[in-house]
């Protein structure tokens, strides 16, 4: 039976605090662990009436960091990955009939195929949608225009794909952050991903890009022509022979290369991916690769507007300040995402590791994206830096202001002391029997009218503002 999987990673308002799960794995897994109740009563709430289909299994979401892991004693098989948590912290399982919005009254045969529906929600404000539907009666009925059939099968799913994630993220995953954003009001699991007064706000629950899988059984009328079309627009370097020439003769079974995948099942599993399915470490590598690419995606695409607006020349201090965090916590994140693809590397099942690796250099991950975030971050480096040193020559202009001030006043009341006190010993003979000697400096100073020593004191003040000012073009 050939079936249609369509796989979108979409922007969530979610980021794990950086290192929780390692400070304190005990307490970690406990929060986890503890939320399950309120959300499973949470989803109770959430869950629509019965559809057109019919009353059918309820909604369900299991957290999956609930058990606390260590790092010792990991590679005890090599069938399976050594990491004992997996990268989502959570799982979602729906039916066509939870999401009311998308499938009541649809009667087209992408929907009327869908048979699968879930989520997953990753730490970096990525949740990837999954849906399997069956297309099999629509593209293997009769051959007669299965170009145009095909073509718009593909549109069909990309925008079903967009509302879908859409009304998921807004119906389900947004009730459920809120929930653990009050269980967790001291933010030491989970954080939002940026201020609600931030423009981008606006794209959370938005996909960034709808990817097509169709996994064709080659026994079926029609299904030759289906997978020459369905990755014609697929290219290869370095390869002598077409992909699809490849895919129908069995050198290879599956082509993973950009949006448009093919998987040729000649077993009959079709496209569910459980354990033990013949294209399941395929499927495991391609949601990895899709996760690692889209977080970064986001944080490239961030750092690029907050690099703008750093070089806009920020004017007030708030500006800076907001300036400053927000490069601070962007490029830590890039730098966390990048750790943590090489973390896990170490771990996955090394079928899956070596197609996700495969997948990924394909996709030009490291040119694309991993470098210019590693420029970009550097680029933070040195504008964090420029803001510091643009802080401190601030501070220091303040600091010299006030001693200049102190220095002028000083100058004028040490002046006005001198004199007072130069006249007060020539008048009071009191005073007169402690002054030892006649100081003529004093005298004359006290022998000076009160206009010549303000101007004197002004004139004296204005060259010490001169010579600041040359002193501090010089630095500069």
């Amino acid at each position: 039976m050939t079936q249609l999987r369509i796989l979108a990673p979409v922007v969530v308002d979610y980021y794990a605090v950086p290192g929780a799960s390692l400070r304190d794995p005990t307490a970690y897994a406990q929060f986890w662990a503890e939320q399950q109740p309120a959300l499973d009563a949470l989803l109770e709430g959430l869950a629509p009436g019965p559809g057109t289909d019919g009353p059918g299994p309820p909604s369900t979401v299991v957290l999956e960091h609930a058990r606390a892991t260590s790092s010792l004693n990991l590679y005890r098989t090599i069938s399976d990955h050594a990491v004992e948590r997996p990268l989502h912290v959570l799982t979602g399982v729906l039916r066509p009939r939870h999401l009311p919005d998308e499938f009541d009254g649809a009667t087209d045969a992408l929907h009327r195929g869908v048979v699968e529906i879930s989520f997953r929600l990753y730490d970096h404000g990525l949740m990837l949608l999954e849906m399997l539907a069956d297309v099999a009666p629509s593209l293997t009925e009769h051959t007669d225009g299965l170009d145009a059939r095909l073509d718009d099968l593909q549109a069909q799913a990309v925008a079903m794909g967009e509302r879908v994630a859409r009304e998921t993220a807004h119906r389900y995953l947004d009730p459920i952050l809120r929930l653990l954003r009050a269980a967790d009001r001291d933010e030491r699991i989970l954080v939002a991903a940026t201020p609600e007064d931030d423009p981008v706000t606006a794209e959370f629950g938005e996909p960034l890009w709808v990817t097509r899988s169709l996994v064709v059984d080659p026994s079926e009328p029609g299904a030759e022509h289906v997978v020459r079309h369905w990755i014609k627009d697929v290219v290869m370097a370095g390869d002598s022979r077409a992909p699809a020439e490849r895919l129908l003769d069995g050198e290879i079974n599956h082509l993973v290369r950009w949006l448009n995948y093919i998987f040729v099942d000649r077993t009959g599993a079709g496209g569910r991916m459980l354990p033990g399915d013949p294209f399941r470490d395929q499927w495991d590598a391609l949601r990895y690769a899709q996760v690692f690419y889209g977080v970064l995606d986001r944080i490239d695409t961030r750092l690029s507007k907050i690099l703008a607006d750093s070089a806009a020349a920020a004017g007030s201090r708030w500006e800076l300040e907001q300036l400053k965090g927000q490069l601070v916590s962007l490029s830590q994140r890039a730098e966390l995402i990048i750790m943590e693809r090489q973390n896990l590397s170490k771990y996955l099942k090394r079928a899956v590791r070596v197609e996700m690796d495969a997948i990924l250099e394909f996709w030009d991950y490291e040119d694309l994206l991993a470098q210019p975030v590693r420029f970009k971050v550097g680029v933070c480096d040195r504008r964090l830096a420029e803001l510091a040193a643009r802080r401190t020559a601030r501070s220091v202009m303040f600091t010299d202001l006030i001693l200049l001030g102190i220095a002028v006043t000083s100058i004028l009341g040490t002046a006005l002391s001198v004199t007072e006190f130069g006249r007060s010993i020539a008048n009071d003979p009191d005073m007169a029997i402690y002054d030892l000697g006649r100081s003529s400096i004093v005298e004359w100073v006290a022998s000076q009218p009160a206009d010549a020593i303000l101007v004197t004191s002004g004139v004296v003040s204005v060259l010490l503002v001169v010579v600041y000012l040359f002193f501090r073009r010089d630095n500069s």
